[in-house]
């Protein structure tokens, strides 16, 4: 049985290994996050423009429905968001995230998800623009060889068919492709056909990987960089 913080801190069927990574650092990108923190603190209530910053300034959208939502990195602030997020998500929806029940996030584990290693991990964040809430959040966390890295994604059970997964994974993908990826990938229960659909359509490719898990596959052509 996986752990919440399991499931949304680190890749799926990952072993402790993954903590021991290399520390070689894409520059650029860190020069690029600390400017937009920078800018963030200077200005609180701008919006800063997505380029030439790896898409790291915050996206305003509107949903299908209409509802307007604020598209940004995860900040350690949110940390006091996480709860109430969770406790507006299913508890089929959560299974069908976590491959099984989860237990109750502690405070330290939700300290350890709002804190994030930028060198291998990002974090996106949709939230309602007039109250603040989270609405859903996806991450991405790097493999070994820093040109493969894991995505997870989870949304509001109400906000499900709205759109709002297809913008967070856009997001990603782009954030992605800026930072040099070759490809990403996710593992999807195979009776997850809502999520299998979207990425599909988001051009991942899946294949069988046992357990009734399909393992979700997009290749970025960035062969050349970094």
């Amino acid at each position: 049985m996986c752990t919440a913080l399991e499931s949304l801190y680190a890749p799926q069927h990952k072993s402790s290994s993954l903590r021991r990574r290399n520390q070689k650092t894409n520059r650029s990108f860190v020069c690029a996050l600390r400017s937009a923190e920078s800018n963030q603190q200077k200005a609180p209530g701008a919006v800063i423009s997505d380029e030439g910053d790896f898409g790291l300034g915050d996206l305003q959208q509107t949903l299908q429905d209409g509802e307007r939502v604020v598209i940004r990195p995860a900040r350690p602030e949110d940390r006091e968001l996480y709860l109430d997020f969770l406790h507006d998500v299913s508890a089929e929806d959560l299974r069908l995230r976590f491959f099984g029940r989860i237990a109750e996030l502690s405070a330290a584990e939700i300290d350890k998800l709002a804190h994030l290693d930028y060198r291998h991990e990002m974090a996106f964040v949709a939230l309602d623009e007039d109250m603040g809430q989270m609405l859903g959040l996806v991450r991405l966390i790097d493999e070994l060889d820093e040109r493969t890295a894991q995505f997870a994604i989870l949304v509001r059970s109400r906000l499900k068919g709205h759109g709002l997964g297809w913008l967070l994974m856009q997001r990603i993908i782009n954030y992605a492709k800026e930072k040099g990826l070759r490809r990403v990938y996710g593992d999807v229960l195979a009776e997850n056909k809502t999520m299998l659909q979207m990425c599909a359509e988001l051009g991942f490719r899946a294949r069988d990987i046992g357990s009734d898990i399909r393992r979700v596959v997009l290749e970025l052509g960035n062969s050349g960089k970094q």
